[in-house]
């Protein structure tokens, strides 16, 4: 849906929106269909039956949703933004749903931990980053959480979108005011960070030692937690994130004075002087995969190294030294 309407409003984008998933699919009978958006919701209807089986009701609901015009509401700032920016020399990466297992899971009554969510729905995030084709630097950033809040009443779910772009000399995103400083500051004691639970138990030991550690759920949704304030850094020493994974947020990030980058580089640097030259000019790339070397089709657009995101480079200092262990 993302990639067709973008197609459509910018013509020379079509062949760069990247993404996690395929909009090929195979039926019971083994047939392989493509799914594209058609002129009409009967066409579209008609084609999505192929692949749910000939499962007339559910593909009349899928092809009404597809074609119906979403209320949206434009957030103001968004209006008033003016930078010069060559659409056709834009890419982008989408992942429609991070964390897909939270999602199916669809826990509803997880509690955070100092405003971390550990699991549930709240971890389910939807993923948009636009990057320069030349640079492979990202630009722009969208991360849209469904499921932000539930009314404990009705039930119902409301959602929150973040928003950010990073282009040359200009910033700007929806977590900051008009004055320039964060709208909704966090107070907390000490440092804190999002980790993956499969990391190595000498790694979260080092980390545990400088501050509280969070095991959330959702590549997306750790980082979401940075961007918001809830920890200092996000901590993956393996290179299990994707490109689409993490160019919204890193566009985000970098319009708030931070960023990601690639964990075992950032590691290699030994000194503090060393350290801040590199984050002058480090950041992961998405123009192109972090190898030359032949690797599986499933890997091609890993972040290899791993990955480090923060808003304050001065944190990464204070954590160097546990990344040695």
């Amino acid at each position: 849906m993302i990639k067709h309407d973008v197609g459509e409003k910018f013509p020379g984008m079509r062949d760069h929106i990247l993404g996690e998933e395929s909009n090929m699919f195979t039926n019971t009978a083994g047939e392989s269909v493509e799914v594209t958006i058609q002129s009409t919701p009967e066409e579209t209807k008609l084609l999505l039956t192929k692949v749910l089986d000939e499962n007339q009701e559910a593909a009349a609901l899928l092809a009404e949703a597809l074609h119906a015009t979403p209320d949206t509401v434009l957030d103001s700032r968004l209006q008033d933004l003016n930078f010069d920016l060559d659409m056709d020399s834009i890419g982008i990466w989408i992942d429609p749903i991070d964390s897909t297992s939270e999602y199916i899971k669809g826990i509803e009554d997880e509690e955070p931990k100092s405003g971390v969510y550990w699991h549930g729905l709240q971890c389910a995030v939807i993923l948009i980053g636009a990057f320069h084709r030349e640079t492979g630097s990202p630009v722009l950033g969208v991360v849209n959480q469904p499921f932000s809040k539930q009314d404990p009443e009705s039930k119902s779910w409301t959602g929150h979108s973040f928003w950010g772009v990073s282009h040359g000399d200009f910033h700007c995103n929806s977590l900051l005011s008009s004055q320039g400083s964060s709208t909704t500051p966090i107070s907390r004691n000490g440092l804190a960070f999002t980790m993956s639970a499969s990391e190595e138990a000498h790694t979260k030991d080092a980390f545990s030692s400088l501050g509280r550690v969070h095991f959330a759920s959702g590549a997306g949704y750790k980082i979401l937690c940075v961007i918001e304030g809830h920890v200092d850094a996000y901590i993956l020493t393996k290179g299990s994130t994707f490109k689409w994974d993490t160019c919204g947020p890193q566009a985000i990030l970098k319009s708030l004075g931070g960023g990601i980058v690639d964990y075992q580089k950032w590691k290699s640097s030994s000194t503090d002087a060393e350290n801040g030259n590199f984050l002058a000019s480090a950041g992961l790339k998405y123009d192109k995969p972090d190898s030359e070397e032949p690797v599986s089709e499933g890997q091609k657009w890993s972040n290899s190294g791993g990955i480090i995101a923060y808003i304050d480079a001065e944190v990464l200092k204070k954590i160097h030294g546990a990344s040695q262990d």
